[in-house]
């Protein structure tokens, strides 16, 4: 039996309730030539009933005898596969039907590159439904990987020799940040395959064990990539924001469990490494705490918002003033989401609670409904992003009138004008900028704006200018 292309690996523990579908999943694939590397880490549920009853040939079984977390069973599942790509894949994700085909073709036809990534459906809280959108940075960066975790393991494909220069024996809470980051060092090209192609799912009332632990094993990671002799000056640089940004995080996390004094050393680390994160209307702090009080919608977020801000270390109780712009943003971006992803009683609620509340459409609602817009768009292209647009017109006029509509408008012409120039589309670009200064004449004062204006011109002159003729 000749080997298979692509070695599909996932650990899995006590995932009765989504095995099954995950699985068929992956069976579904239009792409045949894969192997399905089961790993079960000594479940105590029905998990090898749900395996042994599939008869695919495909499907390998391994079960462990002692539970010794996912990424053991990653090596162990390694260690049996035969496939030149290896994919890690979580237990309770969902996966697309092109989704190895889309991998193994961009590999196949790009051999300089060791690892390929995909962007992916954010899934509510205990549901089936999309919440979210993310799609990663086109380009990736060292910095990028070390910043924070722009990749899940269900997003990546890996060529055979780069998934073995993993070091799963040892790994450890945020060991991603080591591993790309060490892969990266070595030489490893990483490519996006510029789709969304698995369904990422999220489960609400998830409790960390040791919080300070968790915190602590992640700086660790991000140190190991920063203390590294290959890694660039200008990303050494970055180590107080790096350490910063997951002490803000895990301080939330501590926050969200009640357990303040975790929490509340946490934050002040983060302010004493990074002060600007607490500068600023609305500050990186507070919209931080905002991002993770809405992820699950099974809560509420103005409470969760209050329970939060009522923990923060004495110094910094002034950031509650901020409590009530923050509490009409969340009402804005639920909204948002739902009416993207075809829910739209549930944003038609979202948003008649932010009017109620005063919410405005403009700032950081606006910039981040913009990047919303454009994720739509290039994941599924400009006339689904103009159905979307449509859909949030009502709300967006039922909060701001005509104007706020205007002003989004103008945004998203601006952004496909900068598009349009870095392509070197000079041509479109000036009639693109004059509709925005239509929709929002504040673009007349903006030096960025008036010099791609005036460059596009220029260079549409040089373009349309016929070549001289030698005598």
């Amino acid at each position: 039996m000749n080997k298979p292309t692509v070695s599909i690996i996932i650990p899995t523990y006590n995932a009765e309730a989504f095995l099954a579908e995950t699985i068929q999943s992956v069976l579904d694939q239009i792409y045949t030539d894969f192997e399905l590397i089961i790993v079960d880490d000594a479940s105590t549920d029905q998990t090898s009933d749900i395996v042994r009853g599939y008869e695919d040939p495909r499907i390998k079984f391994i079960q462990q005898e002692e539970n010794q977390g996912a990424d053991i069973a990653r090596h162990a599942g390694l260690q049996a596969s035969s496939g030149e790509i290896v994919t890690f894949w979580d237990h309770d994700d969902l996966f697309h039907s092109e989704n190895v085909q889309t991998h193994a073709t961009y590999l196949e036809r790009h051999p300089d590159v060791g690892v390929t990534y995909n962007g992916r459906f954010e899934l509510n809280y205990s549901s089936n439904t999309i919440r979210d959108l993310w799609r990663p940075p086109r380009h990736i960066s060292l910095a990028d990987l070390v910043l924070w975790f722009p990749l899940a393991p269900s997003d990546l494909f890996f060529r055979r020799k780069w998934a073995f220069q993993m070091n799963l024996l040892e790994a450890s809470r945020g060991s991603e940040i080591s591993d790309f980051g060490d892969l990266y060092l070595s030489g490893c090209k990483f490519a996006f395959v510029g789709r969304a192609l698995n369904y990422r799912r999220y489960h609400s009332g998830r409790i960390i064990g040791d919080i300070y632990e968790a915190c602590h094993s992640e700086i660790q990671c991000q140190e190991k990539i920063l203390a590294d002799p290959r890694c660039p000056s200008k990303v050494k640089k970055l180590r107080n924001v790096a350490h910063a940004t997951l002490y803000l995080y895990w301080g939330y996390m501590a926050f969200a469990q009640n357990e303040t004094a975790p929490g509340q050393e946490f934050i002040r680390k983060a302010v004493q490494l990074h002060p600007t994160s607490i500068d600023g209307k609305p500050c990186e702090l507070l919209t931080s705490f905002l991002i993770n009080c809405i992820d699950d919608e099974n809560l509420n977020h103005e409470s969760q918002l209050q329970r939060v801000l009522k923990q923060l270390p004495p110094e910094l109780d002034w950031l509650s003033e901020q409590y009530h712009w923050a509490a009409m943003q969340g009402y804005l971006l639920k909204g948002t989401r739902a009416v993207i992803w075809n829910r739209p009683d549930d944003g038609r609620r979202h948003f008649e609670q932010a009017a109620r509340l005063g919410a405005q459409v403009e700032g950081y609602y606006l910039n981040t409904l913009v990047d919303k817009l454009l994720d739509y768009e290039a994941e599924f292209g400009i006339e689904a992003r103009r159905d979307v647009y449509q859909a949030l017109v009502p709300h967006l006029k039922n909060i701001g009138g005509k104007v706020s509509v205007r002003r989004l408008k103008g945004a998203l012409l601006i952004n496909h004008a900068f598009k349009s120039f870095h392509a070197g589309d000079h041509a479109i670009v000036p009639t693109r900028i004059l509709r925005a200064i239509a929709s929002n004449p504040k673009y007349l004062t903006n030096r960025g704006v008036l010099s791609i204006l005036f460059r596009s011109i220029v260079g549409s002159l040089k373009q349309s200018r016929p070549a001289s003729r030698k005598l």
